[in-house]
């Protein structure tokens, strides 16, 4: 496959320095730094016209002409509604990222999934043209230049099934050594960040796999891809059992897009990889969910990181936390922030900090803040993993 891959690119005019693998494993002193960050890829989407989706669509249906998921997903209509603003907000969120993350000397960024809306890229020319656009020049200069990004599944990413999986897994990471999917290109992988002194284990798993509502018929993420791994979490879970129990690092992340916790919807059907975690003391990454949130639960902590492109206050319950399990929400009654969280690992300690930025636009400031460069939010841990 590789082979066959490298020519079609080399084809494409993707040079052969590009096709060396993909940048990973940065090594920390005494601290390393990583950005936490999802839900960020509006750039480049271009929604089923209005004509389309209000008149020609009603009749395809009538006349049960099989539509593709991804012609029906291209008409939802909020996200044809949010589309101008979500593509001006990853623009202004990007730039934020990278100033942040030039203070703060990130290492490397850790992605929770959602890395191309509405439907998902594969690999046809249009697909090649969004990854260009929304990714490569997008996330290209300064502290973005070199950080490797180690990246996850979310459910817009697998909505043209098996195809589009192949491209992000397998495609990217030849296209763009910074793009990482693990060494096997699967969904599913682990890696490992070294410090001067302590070591971090990570363990992605595709949690589209687990959706239970991903496998009625009507769903725009019902294919192939999520009907065959939907019936083989096992593996998934095995994997995930496995990397924990064999790794000897200081911290433990679990890294998906669904949030078991959430001010939102809370996708229950992760309990068994929540009980994975819980003991082996692990911290668990996700988005998802368009805001920016702390979760404290079973002695687990729940960062959420879904900020990056267009945030939704109602996600994170308008700023209202609904019990003590929420520590943290990234949200008033007006809107949500646009950011990401950012990691300091040490021997000691995890600092983790939440950078929301302020949103002033045409007079009007929807999410005050006072100094964005500096953390809204902040909290460590202290306990390690076992």
């Amino acid at each position: 496959m590789r082979g066959v891959v490298a020519a079609a690119l080399l084809a494409c005019g993707v040079t052969a320095d590009a096709q060396q693998g993909s940048k990973t494993d940065p090594k920390g002193g005494k601290v390393l730094t990583v950005g936490v960050i999802g839900d960020y890829g509006w750039t480049g989407w271009t929604p089923s016209p209005d004509h389309f989706c209000l008149e020609v669509l009603p009749k395809l249906k009538a006349a049960n002409i099989t539509i593709p998921n991804e012609v029906q997903n291209d008409c939802d209509p909020g996200d044809k509604l949010y589309i101008g603003n979500a593509t001006a907000l990853q623009l202004d969120t990007s730039a934020y990222v990278g100033q942040v993350c030039v203070l703060k000397n990130c290492s490397a960024f850790v992605t929770v999934g959602d890395n191309f809306y509405d439907s998902g890229i594969d690999f046809t020319t249009g697909g090649i043209l969004r990854f260009q656009e929304a990714w490569v020049d997008m996330y290209k200069e300064g502290i973005f230049e070199e950080a490797p990004w180690y990246q996850c599944l979310g459910n817009h990413d697998i909505v043209k099934g098996q195809s589009g999986v192949d491209f992000q897994t397998k495609i990217a990471p030849l296209y763009d050594d910074r793009w990482y999917f693990g060494t096997e290109q699967l969904p599913y992988y682990t890696y490992d960040l070294e410090g001067e002194d302590f070591s971090a284990t990570f363990v992605v798993i595709d949690s589209d796999c687990f959706v239970n509502d991903y496998q009625n018929p009507s769903s725009v993420y019902f294919n192939e891809y999520t009907k065959a791994c939907h019936q083989d979490t096992q593996t998934q879970l095995n994997f995930l059992s496995t990397a924990f129990a064999n790794s000897k690092a200081d911290w433990k992340f679990l890294q998906l897009h669904h949030g078991f916790m959430s001010s939102a919807q809370n996708y229950t059907e992760l309990q068994p990889i929540m009980d994975i975690v819980r003991a082996h003391r692990g911290v668990v990454l996700n988005g998802h969910d368009h805001c920016l949130a702390h979760y404290q639960y079973n002695d687990t902590n729940f960062i959420l990181s879904g900020a990056a492109g267009y945030p939704q206050s109602g996600d994170c319950n308008n700023g209202v936390a609904l019990g003590p399990y929420a520590k943290f929400l990234g949200a008033n009654a007006n809107a949500a922030a646009n950011g990401f969280v950012t990691m300091d690992l040490s021997k000691d300690s995890i600092n983790v900090e939440y950078y929301m930025r302020d949103m002033e636009f045409d007079g009007s400031d929807m999410y005050p803040v006072s100094s964005d460069l500096k953390p809204s939010y902040k909290f460590n841990i202290t306990e390690k993993a076992k």
